[in-house]
């Protein structure tokens, strides 16, 4: 049986998991904001929508990342038309694997080959569910294609390297600080 002091502990931990990911879904809707003063292209080549999704997942575990996945591009698509309807239900799926997949990673190898896997597996499964969009429910749009989905890819790599700059950065100053739920 736990004692009334473990169980506080742990509540306050889920308090505080809960805390972080409402600021990390926070800017996740702001920080593409900023971007896109710098024109539209500026999203799609520095990928702001996904830092704190993948930051979720390392500090917050999968649970809580792939929550942080989910309401992202939902309520930045809602609140700012960004990411644009249809678009956001592809990205549901690569941004929830972002946030699941580092927060799985993290715990079992570094921040590098955290990030990097969770990118190549968020990346994999947009591809799969455009893939399905078209075969299966005959969708169609300007980025629902084979070329648009690399021309994005190839893109993205300024994002992507922002990413594998900063997040560990920011992840390692958070660590030292003791601002991570690590045991």
């Amino acid at each position: 049986m736990k004692s009334k002091e473990t169980e506080k502990i742990n509540t306050s931990g889920k308090a505080a998991k809960m805390a972080f990911g409402g600021v990390l879904t926070a800017l996740g809707i702001l920080l593409p904001q900023a971007f896109h003063m710098f024109g539209q292209s500026a999203g799609g080549t520095f990928l702001p929508i996904h830092i704190p999704v993948l930051m979720a997942g390392i500090l917050l575990g999968p649970y809580y990342g792939g929550i942080v996945g989910l309401l992202v591009p939902i309520l930045s698509s809602v609140l700012t038309g960004m990411p644009p309807v249809p678009k956001v239900y592809f990205m549901l799926v690569e941004l929830a694997a972002y946030g699941i997949v580092t927060g799985i990673m993290i715990r079992k190898t570094n921040v590098y080959v955290s990030l990097v896997t969770a990118m190549a597996a968020g990346r994999i499964l947009y591809g799969a569910a455009l893939a399905v969009g078209v075969k299966l429910l005959h969708f169609s749009a300007p980025f629902a294609n084979q070329a648009a989905f690399f021309g994005g890819v190839v893109s993205g790599i300024p994002g992507i390297a922002v990413q594998l700059l900063v997040l560990p950065l920011l992840y390692t100053a958070l660590k030292r600080g003791g601002l991570t739920f690590e045991k």
